[in-house]
This record gives structure tokens, sequence and C-alpha cells, in this order.
């Protein structure tokens, strides 16, 4: 279900690059929908953070070794494509903030948390809580002020750096999901009325910006709660049933997820300046692309490791 997950919101991810910049409704509506994805992902860090805390030495090294080091050589690569193609410019301080390339400000985020965030295990239960629903809050309260401030023109928070109070509510909530496992079984109990409730409350999410004149604030309004809490919600209900449409196939896009996102900013310009008639069809041929070149490569990968005739395994 988590790889399901995974791979919607990867797909929504795609689908909102290679929409970007249109003013149609089309294009206007699944950035909007597409929104969910970046909470989720965070929901989900957060759901897995107490496996980070049992080791977190090793936990620590493991991420900065095999994801943010793998995204510093893309972020790298992004910054020379984009000076060899528009002139953009970039120093060491964009590398490490994620700034090269449209977006990559999550990887920034995602390793500040996979460090940190484990250490609240090393807290007593209700201090950890207490740290937990205070993340959720500010994180509410920073969203409703960015809100205010689009709507009426008003400049209360200038700084535009990283800003991890902006999304670490969304890792609070999947952290207090595992805190409470007698809430999933609950909720699989009442499955439907969950599954129904979810879905009325993203609706509300998703509709809200229509209502509020907030649409194109990305993820500064107060509805990309709803959105991204029910939309999650009503997936992962319907996905943990064993007879979901798709669960196969999505969980296979979900279980290359990093793949995706790294390698999916070399293709939406220059496709979107080739098909520019189709944009659906650009976000499918990158995905494929994608799936190709990571199936390749596993494949490459798989070649070079496996001893050669003859060799003996002790």
């Amino acid at each position: 279900m988590f790889d399901v997950l995974k791979g919607l919101g990867i797909m929504s991810v795609v689908f909102s690059h290679v929409y970007r910049g249109g003013t149609d409704f089309v294009a206007v509506f699944v950035r909007e929908l597409a929104m969910w994805s970046v909470p989720m992902f965070f929901m989900v860090q957060g759901h897995f953070m107490p496996a980070g805390a049992r080791n977190w030495l090793a936990s620590t090294w493991k991420r900065l070794r095999s994801v943010y080091a793998v995204y510093l050589v893309w972020a790298t690569a992004y910054g020379v494509y984009y000076w060899v193609t528009v002139g953009k410019k970039f120093t060491l301080l964009d590398l490490v903030l994620g700034r090269t390339a449209l977006h990559l400000y999550y990887m920034f985020h995602y390793i500040v948390f996979a460090v940190f965030c484990p250490l609240l295990y090393f807290l007593p239960r209700p201090a950890r809580l207490a740290c937990l629903w205070a993340m959720v809050g500010s994180n509410l309260a920073l969203t409703a002020v960015l809100e205010v401030s689009r709507t009426y023109q008003l400049h209360l928070i200038s700084y535009s750096g990283p800003n991890p109070v902006k999304w670490w509510g969304f890792v609070a909530v999947g952290m207090l999901v595992a805190e409470y496992p007698h809430l999933k079984d609950y909720i699989a109990r009442h499955a439907r009325t969950f599954f129904l409730g979810a879905l009325a409350v993203a609706l509300v999410g998703l509709f809200e910006p229509y209502l509020a004149n907030t649409l194109g604030y990305l993820f500064n309004k107060v509805a990309l709660w709803p959105l991204a809490l029910g939309l999650t919600l009503a997936l992962a209900i319907y996905y943990s049933s064993p007879r979901a449409w798709g669960t196969h196939n999505l969980a296979y896009v979900g279980q290359r997820t990093f793949g995706i996102y790294l390698g999916h900013f070399f293709l939406v310009d220059p496709l979107r300046r080739l098909v520019p008639g189709d944009r659906t069809l650009v976000a499918i041929v990158i995905l494929l692309t994608c799936l190709a070149v990571i199936a390749a490569w596993r494949r490459l990968v798989q070649r070079w490791r496996r001893p050669a005739p003859g060799t003996s395994i002790s």
C-alpha cells in the first residue's frame, strides 16, 4: 500500500511539472490535485521514522550515503545542464539546498527530517508526543500566515530560504499514526465509513481554493491539509484491499520513486517543447522513459555484480 501511494505520488509530481505554467482549466486542476503528493511523501517518511531511531548512527549514515550523496551528484548534473542550456548559474549552496532544478528542495528537507526527527525517540513518550503535536500546530499556523500574506499582499514573512516548519507537520502526522497502532486497526474495521469521510475531506481541500480564489498558491494555503490528509487516507484504505485496481503496477512505479524523481527533470522541458499539444502524452512518455532507464541500469548492475563463470563464492 505504501508503494502504491508513492507510485501515485510520483506520477502526480511528473504531471504537475508537465502542466506547470498552463492557465486552462485542466492544467490548473491537475496542479491543484497534484499538491497532495509532497505532503503524502513526508507522511510516509514519518510513519517509518521509528525504524531510523533503532540505530540512529547507522540509519543516518545510510541515508547520507545512499540518498543524499546520489542527490548531490544529480543536483550538480542539473546545475551544469541548465547552465549550458539556459545560462543559469548555480552555487555550492544551491546544490545543498536543492535549487539547481525545479522542486529539488524536497531532498534537502527529506534528509533534514531523516537525520533529526529520529532523535525525538530518545525523549520520553509524553515529551515526544508534545513535540509532534507542536510540529503539526506550527506547520498549520505557518501555512495560514503564508496564505493570508499572499491573499492580502502583506509581507508578514520575508524569509524565502529552506523552511522545515512548512513541512514537518506532515512528518509529524506520519509519526503520530505510528504512535497509535490501534488507530489503524480501528480504521480497518470501519473502512467504508472512513473512506467516504476521507474522500469528502479531500474534496473540500480540492475545491475550496476555487471558492476562496487561492488557485496557484502552491503549498501556501490551509486547504492543502484537508486535501493531503483526506486523499492519502482514502487511497491508503482503498489500496489496503486485495481487490484494489492497479496495485501491482502502481507498486512497481512506487518502488522506483527516487529514480523517477531525479531523472524526470531532464525530460520535462525538452519534451514539452517537442510535443506542445499533448501534455498527458508527455507525462506518460517521461514516466515510461524513466522506468526503462531504471530497469536497464538495474540489469547492468546485476550483470556487473554477477560472478564470472567458474568462480566459487564462499
